[in-house]
């Protein structure tokens, strides 16, 4: 190709063609004497005959009317004309660039660009940015930019400053913004847009005005390096007030929940544990910073022992619409725990998933209250039983001697045979011991129930004891015989002689009464390290296993016609645990009974 193809007439057409739009050659009476035509719309495009029409009657007659002028305009000052124009068609509206050069006294060239596309682009980003100022605005959204070495912000958008959208940019230094943000958070801000040279960055901030709440900030920064190592800082800032307080309070309900004093639990469906307050946390031995998203409920919590329970639990819940009470007996010794009262519902999260949450309130106080109160129920009622029984049991022990003594005591009084007064005489003897027997029993466990009972101890030797004992109970043809097994060996003890001497007769009593004549009885001791074990041993008709453990109970009688008042053994056991030992019965029914009792070999004084 020549070198000066540019100016080579046989390439000029193609040139233009190349790289020229739609061009018209007009004359002075605006009609087209040449064309080019590459548009495609209604109005103009290649199938149109243009040379010799009138070339603004194809347009409509506002846009017509811009243009002649700028013709007109162009002819006498022979100045270009670049303008915009737009051109209704019966689709669409069309915009276009027409620009106007004077050709020669005679002409003027035309040239037409259709900018519809540039100028949708133009309309959708002018509307984009728009939304964008409105989004901004309500959304308290604010742009900047700082300049380090002049330390100034140029402002754009919401101003948290003035609590206003900036019609305008206004520029801002970095001392006028400091006067308005929180003492604590001034070095902070400094630093984020002058120390920190981090490409993106965010940081939350507060400002103070006065007369108003503290307002939260949240500025985020895009920072890019050019010449000289400047730096060049945008950003935005957005007041997160709003956010901020809801922030706050949910923070605070998480707070409030963390540190209940009920244990609050929370797990997926599945079973896999989503969060444990501090309680709960202290009963199952986690710790505050273990992690417990990765176990199930049944792995760390002591609610559920196996993933079956979990599952029929959560079977039970959905039945129950998915809020269950109950009450869960599962003891958590180190926080004294016994039983708790418990609350289990199903929350969706904000993903839509159920989530299971179950409150236990510590109802320990509650359960032993009220098991206090069932033992106080039960004292009460054994208590009618024991004065029902008493009353009864006194009515015929008392009745029974003071009828003899009554009666006997006027038969005396009209008998004049010596042996028969002195018959009737023993008779109301044994009658008013009987009675005396009676009421002093009655007294001593008045008095014992009471605390009123002191015993007193001292050094005393057991081989005394028994020797006494052996000398008190004559031998009898209608009474069992009666051995003391006395070692040889002295043995002094620290105890209350009396009481220990009242318990054995009491015992060797007992026996005589249920032990037939022909039987024999054996008293003894046998001494240990610490302690000395009594015993009385009979062969008489025994005690049966279910009873025995009631015969030390007050006014219990194996067989209700038995005599006496049924207080001897309850006596005897009362006295023996004030002494700070223990009594029980060895028995087989039929074969025999023995009864023991142990002591401590010192026994402190009681007051």
């Amino acid at each position: 190709m020549e070198e000066r193809a540019l100016h080579s007439l046989k390439y000029l057409e193609k040139i233009l063609d190349l790289t020229s739009d739609t061009l018209f050659l007009i004359d002075q009476n605006n009609v087209c004497v040449d064309a080019i035509v590459k548009t495609e719309n209604p109005i103009i495009n290649p199938r149109m005959a243009l040379v010799g029409v009138h070339l603004l009657t194809l347009l409509p007659a506002s846009t017509a009317q811009l243009i002649e002028d700028e013709f007109a305009k162009c002819r006498q000052t022979g100045e270009t004309s670049n303008l915009n124009y737009d051109l209704p068609a019966h689709d669409q509206t069309y915009y276009f660039k027409f620009i106007i050069h004077k050709f020669d006294d005679e002409h003027l060239l035309c040239q037409y660009r259709d900018i519809t596309q540039r100028s949708s682009m133009k309309l959708r980003l002018k509307s984009a940015l728009k939304a964008q100022l409105e989004v901004g605005k309500v959304a308290m959204i604010g742009h900047w930019r700082f300049d380090s070495q002049e330390q100034t912000y140029l402002h754009t958008g919401y101003s948290n400053l003035l609590h206003a959208n900036l019609l305008e940019p206004k520029i801002t230094t970095m001392t006028e913004l400091l006067e308005y943000i929180h003492p604590d958070d001034r070095k902070k801000l400094s630093d984020f847009v002058n120390q920190d040279q981090t490409e993106f960055a965010t940081l939350e901030y507060r400002m103070i005005f006065p007369d108003l709440p503290i307002t939260y900030i949240r500025a985020t920064k895009y920072a890019r390096l050019v010449e000289n190592d400047q730096w060049i800082i945008d950003g935005f800032s957005q007041n997160v007030s709003d956010f901020m307080k809801n922030r706050n309070e949910l923070e605070m309900v998480l707070a409030v929940v963390h540190n209940a004093p009920y244990s609050i639990f929370a797990c997926h469906m599945d079973g896999q544990l989503a969060f444990a307050n501090k309680a709960c946390r202290q009963q199952n031995a986690l710790t505050e910073q273990e992690q417990i998203d990765h176990f199930k409920v049944y792995e760390r919590l002591k609610n559920f022992s196996s993933k079956e329970e979990w599952e029929a639990f959560l079977q039970k819940l959905k039945e129950a619409e998915g809020y269950l009470q109950y009450r869960c007996d599962i003891p958590y010794p180190l926080m004294d725990i016994i039983g708790s009262e418990c609350s289990s519902l199903i929350i969706k999260n904000g993903n839509g998933e159920d989530i299971v949450w179950t409150i236990q309130r510590d109802i320990s106080d509650q359960i032993r209250y009220e098991e206090q109160l069932l033992r106080s129920k039960q004292t009460a009622e054994e208590s009618e039983k024991l004065k029902s029984a008493f009353i009864s049991n006194m009515n015929h022990e008392i009745r029974t001697p003071l009828s003899a003594i009554m009666g006997f005591g006027n038969i005396i009084a009209e008998t004049p045979d010596p042996e028969l007064r002195k018959e009737y005489g023993q008779i109301l003897t044994t009658n008013s011991s009987q009675l005396l027997r009676l009421v002093s029993d009655v007294l001593e466990m008045s008095q014992m129930e009471a605390g009123k009972v002191r015993f007193e101890s001292a050094p005393v030797s057991l081989k005394g004891i028994f020797n006494e004992l052996s000398l008190s109970f004559l031998p009898s043809e209608d009474l069992p015989d009666l051995f003391f097994d006395i070692p040889e060996q002295e043995v002094v003890a620290y105890l209350d002689r009396g009481r220990v001497m009242q318990v054995l007769v009491n015992l060797i009593n007992n026996s005589r009464k249920f032990t037939p004549s022909k039987g024999s009885i054996h008293v003894g001791y046998v001494l240990h390290k610490d302690t000395v074990e009594f015993y009385v041993k009979d062969n008489g008709i025994g005690i049966a296993k279910e009873l025995q453990e009631s015969i030390f109970n007050r006014f219990f009688k194996v067989n209700e016609s038995d005599k006496g008042s049924g207080l001897g053994l309850s006596i005897c056991k009362g006295i023996v645990e004030q002494m700070h030992g223990t009594i029980w019965v060895e028995s087989e029914e039929g074969e025999g009974s023995t009864f023991k009792f142990m002591l401590p070999l010192d026994i402190p004084t009681s007051s």
